[in-house]
């Protein structure tokens, strides 16, 4: 199964990672790993090699956003091990990413997935007054 690794400045990406499994259950190959406020780039930068030096099989990096400590931080390892870099994670596309998730899907598979513009989670919500509409995905009866 292919691994997925989630890079963020502060809790964010373990904060995603609860979510996810609260709405999709428990998940195998699925790693989170924060840049605490503070830390220094070198030290964080270990900890990501660690973790991808761990890993067998192929391999998706999410980010938080381009530009920051954890982006630098992947592309630089990327000189060094193989995967997929995603920048602009968010709970849909991990949803969509990890609900589509097989022994036999491809790496291919998901980064369309991850990439499809239908799973970008941004939209504007009109509601008239005394609207009560309902996303699909709320699994709450109240």
């Amino acid at each position: 199964m292919i691994n997925i690794v989630l890079l963020s400045h502060g809790p964010f990406c373990e904060g995603l990672l609860k979510s996810l499994e609260m709405i999709a259950g428990p998940q195998k190959n699925l790693h989170a790993l924060q840049l605490h406020e503070g830390e220094n780039p070198d030290n964080y930068r270990n900890q990501v090699d660690q973790l991808l030096s761990s890993l067998t099989g192929e391999t998706m990096v999410f980010i938080d956003l381009k530009g920051g400590t954890p982006y630098n931080t992947a592309a630089s390892l990327k000189q060094k091990y193989e995967f997929i870099l995603i920048s602009g994670m968010n709970i849909p596309i991990l949803i969509s990413v990890v609900t589509s998730r097989t022994e036999t899907t491809t790496l291919e598979d998901l980064t369309q997935i991850a990439l499809d513009p239908k799973n970008a989670g941004v939209e504007l919500i009109k509601l008239t007054n005394g609207g009560n509409k309902r996303a699909k995905l709320s699994l709450n009866k109240n």
